[in-house]
């Protein structure tokens, strides 16, 4: 399958061979809470969203991924991505993670569960609050979860609702994500 990436058309260079980005990458187009629960729903084997390089199938559909963040297309260049071996990849089922399923009704329960605590003192509100910091790792979670019942019976009823992994992929229009490990690395070359 051939994968594309549009990165912006300033600074870029044919030749640069890309390797592992050295951090965590924070999402920008989906909600702290719904990136938390996808890391910790994510089965072995399957790339972290927060380490990946993001692609789509084709050239056009990768030109307006980037143009969404508010910047013209022609303020990118639209590549096909070549890697040394083939990364550990995933499809989505819609063209942006933004649109998934998951960020409603993720979002949805949890307003819920507020909602219901409307009332409540600021304990129990801050409570939940692991599920809203920035970067939460699985084990962190686990970590929050041992002595928090409240923040343990949410995340399980909210973990029993993530369908991202398990969802169809559009093989069409899906957004893709790959993960580049050990001395994997990849190459950008310009198409149309």
């Amino acid at each position: 399958m051939k994968i594309f990436r549009a990165v912006p058309r300033a600074g870029f260079d044919p030749a640069r061979v890309h390797t592992r980005h050295p951090g965590t990458r924070l999402p920008a187009n989906v909600p702290y809470l719904v990136d938390n629960l996808w890391e910790f729903t994510r089965p072995a084997g399957m790339p972290s969203r927060r380490k990946s390089v993001y692609a789509s199938p084709s050239a056009s559909l990768a030109l307006d991924g980037a143009a969404g963040v508010g910047q013209a297309q022609d303020d990118f260049v639209a590549c096909r991505v070549e890697c040394r071996h083939p990364p550990k990849s995933f499809q989505l089922s819609v063209a942006d993670a933004r649109y998934h399923r998951d960020v409603r009704a993720l979002q949805k329960v949890v307003h819920a569960r507020l909602a219901d605590l409307g009332p409540a003192g600021l304990q129990d509100k801050l409570a939940l609050a692991p599920l809203f910091v920035p970067g939460m790792a699985p084990d962190e979670l686990h970590a929050a979860m041992a002595g928090n019942a409240a923040l343990r019976d949410l995340v399980g009823e909210l973990a029993a609702l993530v369908t991202l992994w398990t969802d169809m992929p559009d093989a069409d229009a899906g957004e893709l994500f790959f993960e580049i490990e050990g001395d994997n690395a990849y190459t950008l070359h310009p198409v149309g």
